[in-house]
């Protein structure tokens, strides 16, 4: 006969059931090693890499196309967001209640170790994540009608060529990342004459569409707005003109090898290749300075824009 008795686990006292499922907002996954449901924990910890993998790939091939697009997946990432932490910390309270042996991964130091590794592979995932597609932001209205000021927008960041007139690129400027469209490639010259670009001598096609207003750096401001389209460019894109300026006039200049010259299309509130760099311009941008094309318009508070593709 066996007379031995088991001790029987102890119970948990509820505030230290929170403290351990608060684990789960450090890392989620972190309360489930402390309670000892490593498998559990393990595929808490891959779920915010499986998620990141499948935002980048839903940026690049399910592009958002309408406003109710784009509240939609707005809707599907804060779910899933929110999954992450609730599913962890929902199950560590299930497997709280009683006390479990503790292991090395389980102990603080372990939990300690997981946490550091987690936050490290997490930015070093985003980073990987980057080199293929990113969000960015228009600051300025130096593009506008195309992109508007405060628009988001998101660009293929493998992206380098070729090289063609008309598309519209992100590139690094002197002191950040702008967006711009691409005018004259290398070998071409280009001038400005009268507001209008002339690139191998021949005037780009300019037609009126008639008048707006539009919001920026000082308030709002009427400008017309034409239909351009540079000798060569396979489709017509808009710019604005709010009336003469400095740099409607350029003397005709020849684009270096390896070398292209850009444009706003806000084309009178945008410091482009036209205006030399003491002045907040570009001016003749290196191919290496490349950093991708826009793709489409994901979140504008023109609510029209939204899905407006930026890669045609």
């Amino acid at each position: 006969m066996d007379d031995s008795v088991s001790e029987q686990p102890g119970r948990r006292s509820v505030s230290a059931r929170i403290g351990i499922a608060a684990l789960n907002i450090i890392t989620p996954g972190l309360g489930l090693f402390r309670v000892g449901a490593l498998r559990a924990g393990i595929c808490s910890l891959v779920a915010p890499f499986v998620l990141m993998a499948g935002f980048g790939v839903a940026m690049g091939n399910a592009p958002i196309t309408s406003y109710f697009a784009a509240i939609a997946a707005l809707t599907v990432a804060l779910a899933a967001l929110a999954a992450l932490y609730i599913v962890p910390i929902v199950l560590t309270w299930r497997e709280s209640k009683f006390r479990s042996p503790l292991h090395v991964w389980s102990r603080w130091y372990g939990l300690a170790a997981i946490a550091i590794a987690m936050l490290i592979l997490t930015q070093f995932a985003a980073s990987i994540m980057h080199h293929f597609y990113k969000p960015f932001y228009a600051p300025s209205e130096s593009m506008a009608p195309t992109i508007e000021k405060g628009d988001k927008f998101i660009v293929d960041m493998r992206w380098r060529g070729p090289l063609v007139r008309g598309k519209i690129i992100v590139f690094r400027g002197p002191d950040s990342d702008r967006v711009s469209r691409i005018a004259a490639i290398p070998g071409d010259t280009i001038a400005m004459r009268n507001g209008v670009p002339f690139v191998n001598g021949k005037a780009a096609t300019e037609i009126p569409q008639g008048q707006a207003t539009f919001t920026g750096y000082g308030g709002s401001y009427q400008a017309a707005i034409f239909g351009e389209r540079f000798p060569g460019e396979p489709s017509t894109h808009r710019v604005l003109d709010i009336g003469p300026s400095e740099f409607d006039n350029t003397p005709e200049t020849t684009v270096p090898p390896n070398h292209f010259f850009v444009l706003g299309d806000n084309r009178d509130r945008a410091a482009d290749s036209r205006v030399p760099a003491e002045f907040e311009g570009v001016g003749m941008v290196p191919v290496t300075a490349l950093v991708g094309r826009p793709m489409y318009i994901h979140w504008s508070s023109n609510r029209a824009k939204i899905g407006t593709r930026l890669d045609r």
